[in-house]
């Protein structure tokens, strides 16, 4: 779902209208908590100070076994000799890392060292290659802005690889997530539990689906318990909507997740399911992060091997609200593997960002962060001085090497100013959109006990219910069930479970969708469970506040 791509309702409709002819301005509004935008803050965000050499890291392996690596990409670690910058030799074992990026002509290396030897406080390396990115500057400006804002998320570095003796170019040495992480990044629990999502997951779902994903793993310590993070879960996922901006910020580190988000937003973070991504429980606050990793998957990237004479332009129009109910890329994703792969996938999105969104509150302070953001590290006056000087920094080691786009790495300068002008320009509207968006046809109740729901037309004009879907599986939601009713400015209608052929949970999550796709959601509500006699309504007075009656 997107503001561009996807019709959603608005105030003025036609009369009678369905789903399939709402204008397209934003539809969505479901939930929402007392509380206001936090105001910019008091300090500007600033980038690091950028490196000025490239240290130079070696790597010495027998010929037979590089070669393994070119014929089987999941061959396991292998004994290599790592040279650092100060011409100290390191016994390490190295292998192949990443998933799809172990197909590329340019590889990336997970490095060893032994147990009880670190190299600058590290123990393993993850040297990205960073091949699908001719600018080799997308990857390493997220990990920046993020330190930029004070997000503890790992520390990116550009390095020069050679292995036996060949020049492979620039890398990106990126900073694991691990126990020294925590010690490096001010965590007051130095001993914390640090749990990874699994492939195809970071859907922050209490649940998942083994027919395509998998569950989330503990990464450190190597018998920690999973109890915190599926506490947590259950906290994000089944917090009664009036409660849950309270209680998401009493167990959890939003402030940085938000910053995280409006990094994402602009760099246009994609797939991210497949990121591998952290969450560290911290028993000193009681509370948990959440840590990025894998930002090459972004749609600005500048991909190898564009038709020669074509000059690339990013792709800057992925919609604001990245990863969630509300992202029509999900749909995208998800009826291109329908295609390759029929009845084995699902749309994936994150149920922490879908939370966010929907609440008023959360999503102005998001915009709010999002504007600051675009403010103090998004500006030409900002960001084309640093893009010049990291293109210089890295152009004498990247045209000597293998494997680079020599006419895609020299365009890369112009290629991002003309993305970070057209990508601000496209968040700017986006955000004018939602400011000015007033609901249409929404849930108005329901009774999860009692097994009824009840729709109201906010609008000025009478709406149709011709083709609605409402479902309790926000990932399933294709198959028209609403009766069709015409509703008049105001009007309620109430519907029960069997009127819908469906079942009530007593907590879960309910949407409200067009019928037009797996994505294309009119409003939705997250919910807990009730004690006997109580269910959700909006609040008569702030009809975009939810309450319980």
């Amino acid at each position: 779902m997107g503001l561009v791509a996807v019709s959603m309702w608005s105030a003025c409709v036609p009369e009678e209208s369905t789903p399939a002819e709402q204008a397209e301005t934003p539809k969505v509004e479901a939930s929402s908590t007392p509380g206001t935008a936090t105001e910019a803050q008091a300090v500007r965000f600033t980038y690091p100070p950028l490196q000025t050499t490239l240290e130079q890291y070696s790597l010495e392996i027998d010929p037979k076994l590089l070669k393994r690596f070119e014929q089987d990409e999941d061959t396991p670690k292998q004994p290599a000799v790592l040279i650092t910058p100060d011409g100290t030799r390191h016994d390490v074992k190295m292998r192949l890392r990443g998933n799809s990026s172990r197909g590329w002509p340019k590889k990336s290396w997970r490095v060893e060292l032994p147990k009880g030897q670190k190299l600058d406080g590290r123990r393993k390396l993850n040297l990205l290659s960073g091949y699908r990115d001719s600018t080799a500057m997308i990857e390493k400006l997220g990990y920046d802005m993020l330190a930029a804002m004070g997000v503890p998320a790992s520390k990116a570095t550009y390095i020069r690889l050679v292995i036996n003796g060949k020049l492979q170019g620039v890398y990106l040495d990126l900073e694991r997530v691990d126990k020294p992480f925590l010690e490096n990044h001010g965590f007051v629990d130095t001993e914390g539990t640090i749990y990874r999502c699994g492939g195809k997951n970071c859907e922050m779902k209490a649940e998942f689906d083994k027919t395509y994903q998998r569950d989330w793993e503990v990464s450190t310590p190597e018998k920690g318990s999973k109890q915190p993070l599926l506490d947590f879960l259950e906290t994000l996922n089944a917090t009664p909507e009036p409660q849950f901006v309270q209680a998401l910020t009493q167990r959890f580190e939003l402030e940085n997740y938000l910053r995280i988000l409006a990094m994402d937003a602009l760099i246009t973070n994609s797939t991210v399911e497949d990121s591998r991504s952290y969450v560290v429980h911290d028993a000193g606050t009681g509370r948990i992060s959440y840590v990025p990793w894998d930002l090459n998957n972004t749609d600005a990237k500048y991909v190898p091997s564009t038709p020669p004479g074509k000059i690339k332009t990013a792709d800057a129009k992925h919609p604001l609200f990245n990863f969630s109910l509300f992202d029509n890329r999900v749909e995208e994703q998800y009826q291109d593997r329908e295609k390759k792969e029929p009845g084995r996938f699902r749309p994936i999105f994150s149920n922490l960002n879908t939370r966010i969104f929907l609440n008023p509150a959360l999503r102005e302070q998001e915009m709010v962060l999002l504007e600051q953001a675009m403010n103090d590290l998004f500006t030409p006056q900002v960001l084309h001085a640093r893009i010049d000087a990291i293109h210089a920094l890295l152009a004498p080691t990247a045209l000597a090497a293998p494997h680079t786009d020599v006419a895609q790495f020299n365009d890369g300068p112009r290629y991002l100013k003309k993305y970070m002008q057209e990508r601000t320009a496209f968040l700017r509207q986006q955000m004018a959109t939602w400011r000015a968006w007033k609901p249409g046809l929404v849930l108005q109740a329901v009774n999860a006990t009692q097994g009824w729901i009840e729709l109201r037309n906010l609008g000025t004009q009478k709406v149709s219910t011709a083709g609605l879907v409402i479902s309790t599986d926000l990932r399933n939601a294709t198959k028209r069930n609403v009766p069709t009713h015409t509703l008049q400015p105001g009007q309620t209608l109430r519907l029960t479970q069997s009127q819908l052929g469906l079942k009530l949970p007593t907590k879960g999550a309910l949407g409200l969708f067009s019928g037009k796709g797996v994505s294309d959601a009119i409003d939705a509500l997250y919910y807990g469970e009730l004690p006997a006699g109580q269910y959700y309504s909006r609040a008569a007075q702030t009809p975009t506040r939810w309450e319980v009656r």
